[in-house]
C-alpha cells in the first residue's frame, strides 16, 4: 500500500540531507532476484515489505515477489506464482495484501490481489476486467481497494477502475470514466478511496491531463482536472491520505518535463509545485509519504538518470546520500514509507536489481507527548515541552546537529504549517518549547529536521 498516515505514525525516522557533517544518511540492501539476474521493486509497506518482480533461475520466467519485513528476496518463500508468464506486483498495503497483474494467455492479462502474505491463487484473486479481455492492477489501498486500468468490450481505450474493498472488479460500479472519450489510466489510491492517474483531454488536441477522483466517486471532468506545469499534458502517480498528488507534468512549451506535488485539494499551481529537476530537463514524481516527502527519478545534466528525495523545499540525488562503496548505483525511486525507506532500482555489481534504502538516523518523541499519539494538552496552557532523542543504526547518540521543528496544524485533513523555530540542544537531546496558549484547539503534528529533511514526528491535541 503506498504513501498513507495515520495520528499514531509517531517518531518515524527519516533521513539526514546530504551535509559536510552528514553526507551518509542512507544504507542500501540490495534485494537480489528469485534467481536471474535482473528485476525491479515497485512498492513498500510500512513495514518494510518490498513488491515488484524478478526473474527466476535461468531467466526463464519473471514473477511477482514480496519480500519479509526488512528483508532481501528469498526464492523459497517470496515468489507469489502465476498462471502464465509473467507475473508482476505494483502494490502492497500494510497487511501485505498485493494488487498487480498475472498474463492468463499471451495475449491477456488479469489484475489480481493476494491475501494477506499468501500467494497468488488463481481461484480467488483474479480480479477480472471491465468486460472485456484484460486488466492491470496498480495501487491497493488499506481496505482492500485496487486501483488500475482495463478494456471494456466496445471502449477504443483503456479505462481506469476503482474495486470495492476485497471486491473483484464490477464493470457496473467500478469504471471511473474519463475528462472526454475514452483512454484513463488510474495509477493510485489512499485510503479514503481517492483515486489519481491520466485521462485524455480530446478538446486540447488529444493530450493527458492528471486527476484526482473524489472519494468513491468517478471522475468528474469539472473538477478533477488536475491541469499542468503549463505544457500540454500531466500524470499523477501516487496520492497521500491529505491529497497531495505527485507526477510529472510538460512546461510551458513542452520541451521539458518535471515532477510535480499538487496541495491537497487544488489544481497543479505552476508557481509552487513544479519540483525541479537533478539538472536535466526531465523528472517525474513517483511516490509520495505522509510527510510530504516525494521520491522518483530525473535526469542529471547528461544523460544519466538518477533516484530522487525531495525533500525541505530541495531536490536530492539519493546518490550523494547513500556510502560511495555501496556497490549500487540508484536509478529509480518508486515508493517511500512513513519510516522513510525507499524502495526503488539501481545497477547493482553490473546488475539490474530491487533495492532499499534505510535511513540512518532517527528521531524518537519523548515524553510528556507519548509516541502512540495518544498526548492531549490544555489549550491555554503557557507551553508544551517537546523533546526528541537521535539514535543512529538504532543507537543512540548524542552527537546533535543544528536542527529545526515545524509544527503543522492538522484540519479536517488539511495541513497549515503553524510555526518554524530552531531546536535548542539540551545534554543528549533535542528540545522546544511550545507556546500552546498562541495556537488554540486543535490537532498538532511537530517535524524536526535537519537541513530540510524530516528525522522524526510527534503528534498531540489541544483541547
Amino acid at each position: 500500500m503506498k504513501r498513507t498516515y495515520t495520528l499514531l505514525a509517531i517518531g518515524c525516522g527519516l533521513l539526514f540531507a546530504a551535509s559536510t557533517c552528514f553526507a551518509q544518511m542512507y544504507t542500501v540492501t540490495d534485494l537480489g532476484t528469485l534467481g536471474g539476474t535482473s528485476g525491479e521493486a515497485f512498492d513498500i509497506n510500512n513495514s518494510g515489505q518490498v513488491v515488484g518482480y524478478a526473474f527466476t533461475s535461468g531467466n526463464a520466467e519473471s514473477h511477482a515477489f514480496r519480500t519479509a519485513a526488512n528483508k532481501p528476496i528469498n526464492p523459497e518463500t517470496d515468489d507469489l506464482g502465476t498462471i502464465g508468464t509473467p507475473s508482476l506486483a505494483y502494490s502492497i498495503n500494510d497487511s501485505g495484501q498485493v494488487a498487480g497483474y498475472f498474463f492468463i494467455t499471451p495475449g491477456e492479462t488479469h489484475a489480481f490481489r493476494t491475501a494477506p502474505n499468501r500467494p497468488i491463487d488463481p481461484a480467488t484473486d483474479d480480479l477480472g476486467t471491465l468486460g472485456g479481455t484484460s486488466s492491470i492492477g496498480r495501487d491497493i489501498n488499506n481496505h482492500g481497494q485496487v486501483v488500475g486500468f482495463s478494456y471494456p468490450p466496445e471502449s477504443k481505450g483503456w479505462r481506469g477502475f476503482r474495486t470495492a474493498s476485497n471486491r473483484a472488479i464490477n464493470s457496473a460500479t467500478d469504471d471511473l470514466g474519463s475528462f472526454v472519450g475514452f483512454f484513463t489510466i488510474a495509477e493510485g489510491v489512499n485510503d479514503a478511496g481517492q483515486a489519481v492517474g491520466y485521462s485524455w483531454t480530446w478538446d486540447n488536441g488529444g493530450t493527458v491531463h492528471a486527476f484526482r477522483a473524489a472519494p468513491n466517486r468517478p471522475i468528474n471532468p469539472r473538477t478533477d482536472d488536475l491541469g499542468t506545469l503549463g505544457g500540454d499534458s500531466s500524470a499523477a502517480y501516487a496520492i497521500n491520505s491529505f491529497g497531495q498528488v505527485v507526477g510529472s507534468s510538460d512546461l510551458v512549451g513542452n520541451i521539458s518535463t518535471h515532477a510535480f506535488r499538487a496541495a491537497p485539494h487544488r489544481r497543479i499551481n505552476p508557481a509552487t509545485d513544479d519540483l525541479g529537476t537533478l539538472g536535466g530537463s526531465r523528472s517525474s514524481a513517483n511516490g509520495i509519504n505522509s510527510f510530504g516527502q516525494v521520491v522518483g527519478n530525473s535526469d542529471l545534466a547528461g544523460y544519466l538518470v538518477h533516484a530522487f528525495l525531495y525533500s525541505g523545499g530541495r531536490m536530492r540525488d539519493l546518490n550523494e546520500l547513500i556510502p560511495s562503496d555501496s556497490g549500487c548505483e540508484v536509478f529509480q525511486a518508486s515508493a517511500i514509507n512513513e519510516a522513510g525507506q525507499i524502495a526503488g532500482n539501481g545497477v547493482c555489481s553490473g546488475e539490474n536489481h530491487p533495492v532499499v534504502l534505510n535511513p540512518i538516523y532517527q528521531g524518537l518523541v519523548r515524553p510528556p507527548i507519548n509516541a502512540d499519539g495518544s498526548s492531549v494538552f490544555s489549550a491555554k496552557r503557557e507551553s508544551v515541552s517537546i523533546a526528541f532523542l537521535l539514535n543512529k543504526y538504532g543507537t543512540r547518540t548524542c552527537t546533535l546537529p543544528a536542527a529545526t521543528i515545524a509544527i503543522v496544524r492538522v484540519t479536517d485533513g488539511r495541513l497549515t504549517t503553524a510555526r518554524n523555530a530552531k531546536l535548542s540542544i539540551t545534554g543528549c537531546r533535542y528540545a522546544y518549547d511550545l507556546k500552546a496558549n498562541r495556537l488554540g484547539v486543535g490537532e498538532y503534528r511537530a517535524d524536526i529536521s535537519i537541513d530540510g529533511i524530516m528525522v522524526g514526528h510527534a503528534v498531540f491535541a489541544l483541547q
